[in-house]
């Protein structure tokens, strides 16, 4: 009888040295006993060990559908809401599909039911996270509450003075010489800084004998 307590000091010390060295966590062997009680029918103990996990502060979604399902429920449990809850947040990433693939029927629709609300629930939080963002963003932008939008890259910068090279206004404007129309033959004035164009003078007009002076038959005066 005296060698009882040591042989379970003994027993204890080879446990915490085989879960040392092997890394596994105390409370994943503690979830795998419960697992293996709930599938051999034996609900209660599955569901106390269960409890001592998720007491211990386990944030394994796992832990929390298997006690859901050692309660005999298979309708909605608050449990399953708080697993797939869990199981979104991912505080520990477990495939919750391979724990789940022997749940079948009524429990696994209730299951596969609080996983999708608890998906929606996470798009609508992001969806709102967005919002918000975006909302602030807009109050941060410019005088008139507008936003702030960069310039893109590659748009072509403004060239100036391209568009109108003979806008008088245009400061790379040069002065030309003055056009002369064909047909209207004018000069331009000397020294004219303005560069004033006048008509021509028009040529004198030549006398054209009358017939008098050569008709031999004519009376002279």
């Amino acid at each position: 009888m005296r060698m009882q307590p040591l042989f379970l000091l003994f027993t204890l010390v080879t446990f915490s040295v085989t879960g040392a060295v092997s890394g596994q966590d105390p409370l994943d062997e503690m979830y795998g006993q419960a697992v293996h009680s709930y599938f051999r029918g034996d609900l209660e103990h599955a569901e106390e060990l269960l409890n001592e996990v998720i007491d211990a502060g386990s944030m394994d979604p796992r832990a929390y559908f298997f006690r859901g399902l050692s309660q005999c429920c298979c309708g909605p449990n608050p449990d399953f809401e708080t697993a797939a809850r869990l199981e979104i947040e991912g505080k520990k990433v477990v495939n919750v599909g391979k724990a789940l693939e022997r749940i079948q029927g009524a429990c696994r629709v209730e299951i596969e039911k609080a996983r999708s609300r608890a998906r929606l629930n996470s798009r609508a939080q992001l969806m709102e996270i967005q919002r918000t963002k975006y909302e602030q963003m807009q109050r941060g932008g410019n005088a008139t509450g507008g936003m702030i939008v960069p310039p893109r890259v590659g748009d072509p910068a403004p060239v100036p003075n391209a568009l109108a090279p003979n806008d008088p206004f245009n400061a790379g404007m040069t002065k030309g010489e003055p056009k002369v129309v064909p047909g209207e033959p004018k000069t331009v004035v000397p020294g004219d800084e303005f560069g004033t164009v006048v008509p021509e003078p028009a040529m004198p007009e030549v006398p054209v004998p009358t017939p008098l002076d050569d008709d031999p038959f004519a009376t002279k005066p």
